[in-house]
C-alpha cells in the first residue's frame, strides 16, 4: 500500500479548562507539508496543538488519502 499523501480529522477544541465540548472542525493537509511526512494520529493532534495553542483538542476521525 501506498503512503499517504494527504489527511482529512474531524475534531473538537477548546480553551483548556473551558466547560463543554468546543467548537467541531474538520480541517485538511498535506502529509508531507503540515505533518511533516508524519502518519500517525499524534502527528495531527502535534500540528493540531500549534494551530489551537492553549486549547483541548479531541480527535474524533482522522482519514488518509
Amino acid at each position: 500500500m501506498a503512503s499517504p499523501m494527504s489527511f482529512r480529522v474531524d475534531y473538537y477544541y477548546k480553551m483548556n479548562g473551558s466547560s463543554g465540548r468546543g467548537a467541531r472542525t474538520q480541517l485538511s493537509g498535506s502529509v508531507g507539508q503540515n505533518l511533516n511526512g508524519g502518519t500517525t494520529e499524534s502527528a495531527v493532534l502535534e500540528w493540531l496543538r500549534k494551530r489551537h495553542s492553549g486549547c483541548e483538542i479531541t480527535l474524533m476521525k482522522v482519514e488518509w488519502k
